[in-house]
């Protein structure tokens, strides 16, 4: 049987750019404060992804991400046991990501709007990377 792989930022990110699908798990339907910001992303719920996984191609490699290790790794192992082979997580979630290097974009005013703070955002610098494009 196929194991559901942990993957390094590094690792997924040479997955991504070699065709791997990114599902990013988020807490309620369309929402996440802060998320990965990669060229193609499904948002997805647990409860949406086990609806969506029987109509999913099983071919496709699928990394998994959320905001903290646990959420990645939940969707892989759910993908697995619906019989997914090629499935795999991102070790440390979204802040492993982020100290790697990698861009996130952060979601304000409640979800209305996302600004792409781009891997070069630090916490002192945070109130110039607010607002939203709704105008609130």
């Amino acid at each position: 049987m196929a194991e559901i792989f942990k993957l390094t930022p590094a690792e997924a990110y040479e997955k991504l750019t070699d065709g791997a699908s990114f599902i990013n798990i988020v807490d309620h339907a369309d929402f996440s404060v802060v998320e990965y910001d990669v060229a193609e992303v499904t948002r997805l719920t647990l409860l949406e992804l086990l609806e969506k996984a029987e109509s999913m191609d099983k071919a496709t490699f699928y990394i998994a991400g959320g905001f903290d290790e646990s959420q990645g790794f939940k969707a892989a192992n759910l993908l697995h046991h619906q019989g997914f082979e090629n499935v795999g997580y991102i070790a440390g979630g979204i802040q492993s990501w982020f100290q790697d290097g990698y861009p996130v974009k952060y979601n304000v005013n409640d979800g209305c709007g996302t600004i792409d703070c781009g891997s070069n955002f630090d916490d002192e610098s945070y109130g110039g990377c607010s607002g939203c494009s709704c105008g609130h």
